[in-house]
């Protein structure tokens, strides 16, 4: 059993989710959850790494681990490159296309009074998002409600029975 990630999941990763699916106009709370739930792999990968505790030996068993932890939820890297760009502002370019690759791409839709007229949305409706190198809008509250669902599963946690927040479902 995962005992490190599954506490990391339940003590952080899912409260702070919790907190955004209530806000979801909170730039903040959005960021965050993206930042968090990105750092599963890390706790997943590292509960069960024996390798030696050097810096690259840990990175590279991180980054062996996300790859095939990407191919059970590709979700995972756009996730990883979108926490990535909030953390460090911009991003270098790496072999594999990133999904995104500067903060400044990671925006919310306009609320009501800060919108031409007609454009806005109530807070209900709003949506921090990014727009991928293809132009497809990815939805940070799409995003971090799949790889909450992957979590769940991988962990063993049967969300039915679990007091988590139900707007994720």
């Amino acid at each position: 059993m995962q005992v490190a990630a599954q506490n990391y999941f339940e003590l952080i990763v899912e409260p702070t989710c919790c907190e955004y699916f209530e806000r979801p106009w909170d730039f903040r709370l959005g960021v965050l959850s993206i930042i968090v739930t990105s750092h599963m792999v890390d706790y997943w990968v590292m509960e069960g790494y024996e390798g030696t505790s050097s810096m690259n030996d840990m990175r590279a068993a991180i980054d062996q681990g996300r790859e095939l932890l990407t191919h059970l939820h590709p979700g995972l890297q756009a996730l990883r490159d979108a926490a990535d760009a909030a953390k460090h502002g911009k991003l270098a370019t790496l072999k594999a296309t990133r999904q995104i690759t500067s903060a400044d791409q990671i925006q919310v839709t306009p609320g009501l009074f800060h919108a031409p007229f007609g454009q806005g949305v109530f807070a209900e409706a709003m949506d921090i998002y990014f727009d991928n190198p293809n132009g497809k809008r990815v939805s940070v509250r799409e995003l971090v409600t799949g790889a909450l669902k992957f979590w769940r599963k991988e962990l063993g946690i049967d969300h039915s029975t679990s007091d988590t927040c139900r707007s994720d479902q």
